[in-house]
């Protein structure tokens, strides 16, 4: 591995403490933040073999010892549960206006429907995704939230985007929104 090297004008200068931590990562050993942080900085292709000698220790008990020789997979679904979006991306054409004719937040019933639908097809987990809607409230997600992990306790809710993370953030009372999410193991964020 080339990770430590490093350019320092047109020397090639050696860290040696790059040893080290490179092999406590092959080795499948834990590593801190700060390890992380500097393996981030490793060229792409190199932080990719890190990544896949770790799945494969992980892997590799499983199934009988034949983890690594086994793709698995789940079922699951994207629900929209509104497309009214207050950001106006150029590249979308998804997104509506609250004023549009077919703008939509769908009810309840209808995303009942859509998680026993998945369920029928051996579904296991459902994607929550929508627009910035600028009437939603935290609440209203809450309940959508609460209402789906009881009425559905078999199902993972995937929930949200990062830009929807970002547009929750605008009310000052986000960080207790994400503590009561993940408190009432709401949904994998």
């Amino acid at each position: 591995m080339l990770g430590n090297n490093f350019r320092y004008g047109s020397a090639v200068v050696y860290d040696a403490s790059w040893d080290e931590l490179l092999q406590k990562v092959w080795d499948g050993k834990r590593i801190n933040q700060a390890e992380a942080l500097r393996l981030y900085h490793l060229p792409l292709e190199e932080l990719g073999a890190l990544a896949d000698r770790r799945r494969q220790l992980a892997k590799a008990e499983a199934c009988g010892g034949r983890g690594n020789e086994i793709v698995t997979y789940i079922v699951d679904r994207n629900i929209n549960y509104t497309n009214v979006c207050n950001v106006y991306c150029k590249f979308c054409a998804f997104y509506r206006t609250e004023k549009e004719d077919d703008a939509y937040v769908i009810t309840f019933e209808e995303i009942d429907k859509k998680i026993e639908e998945t369920l029928g097809l051996g579904g296991t987990q459902i994607l929550m995704q929508g627009g910035h809607h600028p009437k939603l409230t935290k609440e209203w997600y809450l309940d959508l939230l609460s209402h789906i992990k009881t009425k559905f306790p078999q199902i993972n809710i995937h929930g949200f985007s990062p830009s929807e993370f970002i547009h929750f953030r605008e009310d000052r009372d986000n960080r207790n929104f994400n503590q009561r999410t993940r408190m009432n193991s709401m949904a994998d964020m």
